[in-house]
């Protein structure tokens, strides 16, 4: 039963007109008519009124609606066989499901370990000066085990260079986040439509960039610069990668 009939059931149980319940809820009564025929929906004001009016909870108008379409929504049609697992998972003592738990836990993590996760990963382009450099209009692919991705991660970057050794070296591949970096953050940043792998400095209103190594200076941002952060480093990517075109 929708919500609309739910509420014309129960006003018809109480034997409350429509105009006596339009003048509890302070709407019309064509408005009463519209909300039992799901012609239009009660704003929650009204809503709420409704539910004094005809002394029911949020429960009784919505209990059909999660028990099938939001919980299939969900988690889809169960199986037979998933069916009978929870009926028995039901019969269990505490400590029975406890145990099952444990060993669902246990098998969920030794997959998570072993799944394998796709990523888009950028490459850099030509090469500019203080270790700058454009990014490749072109990104590929990579494949890890889940276990070795960071987690938060959005996409990755190879490094094709070692000047920023002993941080990262040559043909590392790191995991970032797009969420802009913060103080102290180590980041891929954009100043001036050139790319730079630098630490965030932000503070008392001034902006630096700081190196990784010291080769190169420190490059001070001005209001007159166009500065934006591609994506915040949150670690090296480990393990077997494999790289797809």
């Amino acid at each position: 039963m929708d919500i609309g009939n739910k509420l014309r059931f129960r006003r018809t149980e109480l034997n409350i007109s429509r105009n006596e319940l339009a003048k509890k809820v302070h709407v019309t009564p064509s408005a009463i008519a519209n909300y039992e025929n799901g012609v239009s929906y009660p704003k929650p004001d009204i809503l709420i009124a409704l539910m004094q009016a005809l002394q029911i909870d949020a429960n009784y108008l919505y209990q059909d609606y999660l028990s099938d379409s939001v919980i299939r929504s969900m988690y889809g049609d169960l199986s037979f066989e998933e069916k009978e697992s929870l009926t028995r998972y039901r019969l269990l003592t505490e400590y029975g499901k406890k145990l099952v738990r444990l060993v669902i836990d246990e098998e969920y993590q030794r997959m998570k370990k072993e799944r394998w996760v796709k990523l888009p990963c950028c490459l850099p382009g030509e090469r500019k000066e203080y270790s700058g450099f454009l990014m490749r209009q072109e990104v590929q692919k990579i494949q890890s085990r889940q276990e070795n991705i960071p987690e938060g991660t959005d996409f990755c970057f190879q490094i094709q260079v070692d000047c920023y050794e002993p941080v990262f070296r040559n043909r590392d591949v790191i995991a970032l986040s797009c969420r802009p970096a913060r103080h102290n953050e180590l980041g891929i940043f954009k100043l001036n439509g050139v790319c730079y792998i630098r630490s965030l400095y932000l503070q008392d209103g001034k902006c630096r960039l700081c190196s990784l190594n010291v080769m190169d200076s420190d490059i001070e941002v001005s209001e007159n610069d166009t500065l934006s952060c591609v994506g915040t480093i949150l670690g090296q990517v480990f393990g077997e990668i494999k790289m797809e075109e």
